[in-house]
């Protein structure tokens, strides 16, 4: 393979535990600040954007965010949970992000999106507790 620091790709295999940190730490965070404030006022923006019923959307989503950035920290089920969140993000952008430039739109978003389809096609690298399925 070609590289230009072919030195680092000695440790090409700590690449996905790099994207399993910050993704779980962005998902763990998000999940709890959902986690700590009261669903009505998430719920019932859910129900306005039509996703019905909203305190089981907002609940969904919420206990996917927080338990998915566990799992990526820990590296448990690493597809998987990149797989679930992977889908929330298409949600996202398709239908919460439709509409919006990409500068200041869905950029980040995005950039979510294909780091969590990194984790999935890469696995969970070092240091996980994977277990198949």
């Amino acid at each position: 393979m070609l590289s230009l620091f072919p030195q680092l790709l000695d440790y090409q295999f700590y690449g996905p535990l790099a994207l399993r940190l910050a993704l779980g730490a962005i998902f763990l965070a998000h999940g709890y600040q959902k986690l700590s404030q009261d669903k009505a006022q998430f719920a019932g923006w859910l129900e306005s954007m039509k996703f019905k019923p909203g305190k089981f959307w907002a609940w969904l989503v919420t206990l996917v965010e927080f338990l998915g950035g566990i799992a990526l920290i820990v590296g448990f089920w690493t597809q998987l949970v990149a797989l679930i969140l992977a889908i929330q993000f298409l949600v996202i952008l398709f239908w919460f992000k439709r509409g919006q430039k990409f500068i200041g739109g869905w950029e980040l978003d995005f950039l979510i999106f294909m780091a969590l389809l990194a984790l999935l096609i890469l696995g969970p690298g070092a240091w996980a507790f994977d277990l198949p399925l």
